[in-house]
């Protein structure tokens, strides 16, 4: 009789030492969209390369939005750079343009983002002048360089033999934002104005290519 009675207090006691166990509550896993930038080309024949936290390097996304009143399509230009705070150095590519009408949505809807990008990946793009909004057509990159003594350099819409394509390597969402990863090939001249000679000057950028991505 007493062993049952001490067995029953036994388990007595280790069933209130289980009920006071404090179990670890493990949030779920944060869905993360993995965001890395490079650049490796030659200009003016020397090899540049730029990387994603190396010497404070990283890449930045951006737009630029057009608004226009219906029936006449707004319009977007996406772009992405990649920049130092410790160096002048930078190159940014612009992509244009996705068409919407704003009176239906304020602005572009994800599925509008990402057709948008694929329909432009694997395909050879021409070159546009954004800053000129030349006949109001934005179909195509511009290449900006940013050289070591802080000199902008921009692609031209009328220069031959140049040639971009743009490819999509992964297009995802997170709490921060919905992205379109890309990779982007291209060789190019990049012009600026040169005071001194009082004319445009150019450096050639040769296989070039840039990997980064774009923000809805």
């Amino acid at each position: 009789m007493r062993f049952f009675i001490a067995l029953f207090v036994l388990s007595a006691i280790a069933l209130n030492m289980s009920s006071c166990i404090k179990h670890e509550i493990i949030p779920a896993p944060v869905n993360t969209v993995d965001l890395n930038a490079s650049f490796n080309g030659y200009i003016n024949g020397t090899q540049v390369e730029f990387t994603q936290n190396v010497y404070g390097y990283k890449g930045i996304a951006d737009r630029d939005a057009y608004i226009y009143a219906s029936p006449v399509l707004s319009k977007v230009i996406y772009s992405s750079t990649i920049r130092s705070a410790y160096s002048s150095q930078a190159i940014k590519v612009n992509l244009g343009s996705l068409d919407w009408d704003a009176a239906a949505n304020t602005e572009p809807t994800l599925t509008m983002f990402n057709d948008f990008h694929s329909s432009n990946s694997g395909i050879a793009l021409p070159f546009k002048d954004y800053s000129t909004l030349v006949n109001n057509s934005f179909d195509g990159i511009e290449v900006q360089y940013t050289d070591k003594n802080g000199v902008l350099w921009k692609s031209k819409e009328s220069d031959p033999n140049q040639s971009a394509v743009f490819t999509v390597l992964k297009q995802a969402s997170d709490n921060t934002g919905d992205y379109s990863l890309f990779e982007c090939t291209f060789s190019c001249k990049v012009w600026t104005y040169d005071v001194q000679l009082a004319q445009d000057i150019s450096v050639n950028i040769n296989n070039a290519v840039v990997r980064a991505w774009f923000k809805k």
